[in-house]
């Protein structure tokens, strides 16, 4: 045991190096700090899933999704889902030609599964090197959280649950189920380069804590970052969390700065501020562990992506 203790010394051990020269340099600390930060890989995506459809505004967020992944150096999988339309069947027709009617409605559904795949590729392709397409017969919602399994971001539209599996991705879903950060696009959103400007909606918990890191990648490219403090009833966060997470950031190479606070209107003054800062991206907490405020905090998640304008980058 102690050959190898002296060995280790003898080769510099980091730990005992580390703790000399905190001993002996008072500012020793923030020097290694910062030197490990120089070790660590540059944080990325390496793949963003977009959940597709058949209208304007899915074509327009592929494209959306696409700018993102190409500019990123990430690979792109669009996802879609959905049921067949059940056909209409006469009352006296017969099992056998029901079962026909129905293999008839998913052979259309497969046509159109084809078509969507096709009008994707021919948007994106000249942005992203890599394309991947995952289509099925079923819920949308459940196919998107079993394709997040490969993803580091899942995009979806701005849109409310319908309910039902028929319907588009219920974001609420992906936020509680899915294990990744869900980035919604509003409606005819447009954009050709990363997102500039960043608004980040703090709250001092555990899902702002992890969506601000999940963030990196975007938020190391931005010219400008803002740490909004919410000034909440049900969630008190106190004013100087603000300047710690901008300090977190800059040591991040992001150039983040506390913003201040809300007023009493929450969501009203979060809004205003992004008019004001020219934001292109919201960086907010979905959800949090307290149960005592997760409802209001569902309500407040519902009502912003319903209001907000520009994209809003969410993790729970």
């Amino acid at each position: 045991m102690r050959a190898l203790i002296s060995d280790k010394s003898a080769h510099g051990d980091p730990v005992e190096g580390a703790l000399t020269r905190i001993k002996a340099e008072p500012n020793a600390r923030s020097r290694i700090v910062s030197d490990s930060h120089q070790w660590e890989a540059p944080m990325s995506y390496a793949e963003i899933l977009v959940a597709l459809g058949e209208d304007d505004a899915a074509y327009q967020r592929a494209s959306y999704a696409g700018m993102l992944a190409g500019q990123l150096g990430a690979s792109l999988l669009g996802v879609l889902s959905r049921w067949p339309h059940p056909p209409e069947v006469e009352p006296n027709a017969t099992i056998g030609m029901v079962g026909e009617l129905l293999a008839e409605a998913r052979a259309s559904c497969h046509v159109d599964l084809a078509t969507v795949e096709a009008g994707f590729r021919a948007t994106v392709e000249a942005s992203v090197d890599q394309v991947f397409f995952a289509g099925g017969i079923g819920s949308m919602t459940e196919a998107v959280l079993r394709e997040a399994r490969r993803a580091d971001l899942i995009v979806i539209g701005q849109s409310t649950s319908s309910g039902n599996d028929d319907g588009p991705c219920d974001a609420q879903v992906l936020l509680v189920r899915g294990g990744r950060p869900v980035l919604v696009v509003p409606p005819a959103y447009e954009a050709r380069a990363l997102p500039r400007h960043i608004a980040i909606a703090w709250r001092d918990c555990r899902a702002s804590r992890r969506v601000v890191r999940e963030a990196l990648p975007l938020l190391r490219r931005a010219q400008q970052v803002s740490v909004v403090t919410l000034n909440e009833v049900l969630s008190a966060t106190p004013a100087s969390s603000a300047a710690d997470v901008a300090d977190f950031l800059q040591s991040h190479g992001v150039p983040a700065r506390a913003r201040g606070r809300s007023g009493a209107a929450p969501l009203r003054e979060l809004l205003h501020i992004l008019d004001e800062d020219d934001a292109d991206l919201l960086v907010a907490p979905a959800y949090c562990s307290n149960q005592l405020v997760c409802s209001e905090l569902v309500r407040q998640t519902t009502r912003m992506l319903s209001r907000c304008r520009i994209p809003c980058l969410l993790s729970t």
